[in-house]
């Protein structure tokens, strides 16, 4: 079995990945912007061959690495960067030379855009807070917070984490937002759930089933510790809700998930919340 695993000394910890890969026979091979020798000396142990570009944004560099390496080794079985920044790359590695373990480009937009992710959700019957594109403009986007009432959030419809996301309190907010950012055509707006954000993390088997399950919470949300500037903390809990239980392989199956690891985030409401639940229930935020 051959794997082509994008940048794996990044984060430091995913050498483990191909340490565990070479233990099961598979020939691993890594392409990454870095120089060899910078690699950690753990990494290069485990590594059938290394193949560097001078950018991975470059998807001619990349996509010659690939083809390099399935010219070498024959077809290739896997690619895989489990690194969020890379997905739709990977996907399109993927489709490019018809590797069917994982996402291809047709399937991508429904775990980057959050505007995809909606339909899933909707389509799965899994609670989630209502949603508006802000390209609609300004008048809908208004009629829409007075559906939902304010405060409403505004961020980007692919984006990474809370980067560049609003909380929006009242009119002159939102006409505020519209006048000064000049990518609001690229954002969406949802309704404001108050709760806490726990997470639904497994490793879901090639049958969609889970091998192991996790819940971690997130007192302070990512996007406070952004705005406000907190110090970020999380834990992973005990247990697991029986309710978050069911909604995250509820999850995983109108995702169509196989062979992969997951990261569903749900918000556990502090109030009830008409429409979506009562207090302790929970709503799904992001894949």
């Amino acid at each position: 079995m051959n794997c082509i695993f994008i940048s794996p000394h990044f984060p430091h910890t995913y050498w483990q990945f191909c340490m565990r890969l070479k233990q099961n026979g598979v020939n691993v091979l890594a392409l990454a912007d870095t120089p060899y020798e910078s690699l950690p000396a753990e990494l290069k142990e485990v590594l059938t061959e290394y193949y560097r570009v001078e950018s991975l944004e470059n998807y001619d560099e990349v996509y010659r690495g690939v083809a390099y390496f399935a010219f070498r080794y024959g077809r290739i079985d896997w690619i895989e960067s489990n690194n969020e920044y890379w997905l739709a790359q990977d996907a399109r590695l993927r489709t490019d030379f018809n590797i069917g373990t994982g996402i291809k480009s047709d399937k991508i937009a429904s775990i980057k855009e959050k505007s995809e992710m909606k339909k899933h959700y909707v389509a799965g019957r899994i609670p989630t807070a209502r949603q508006a594109k802000a390209a609609d403009g300004l008048a809908a986007v208004s009629a829409f917070a007075k559906t939902t009432g304010y405060p409403i959030i505004l961020k980007p419809d692919v984006g990474v984490g809370a980067n560049g996301t609003y909380k929006i309190s009242d009119e002159a907010e939102l006409k505020n937002f519209f006048e000064t950012e000049s990518n609001y055509p690229f954002y969406v707006a949802e309704e404001f759930v108050s709760g806490e954000i726990c997470s639904y993390d497994a490793i879901i088997n090639s049958k969609g089933e889970p091998l192991f399950e996790s819940m971690t919470v997130w007192p302070p949300s990512i996007m406070d510790i952004v705005n406000r500037q907190l110090d970020l903390s999380y834990y992973v809990d005990k247990t697991m809700p029986v309710a978050l239980r069911k909604l995250g392989r509820k999850t995983v199956k109108a995702f169509g998930i196989f062979s992969r690891f997951v990261h569903l985030e749900f918000f556990r409401l502090d109030a009830d919340r008409p429409g979506l639940g009562k207090k302790g229930g929970f709503v799904a935020l992001e894949v």
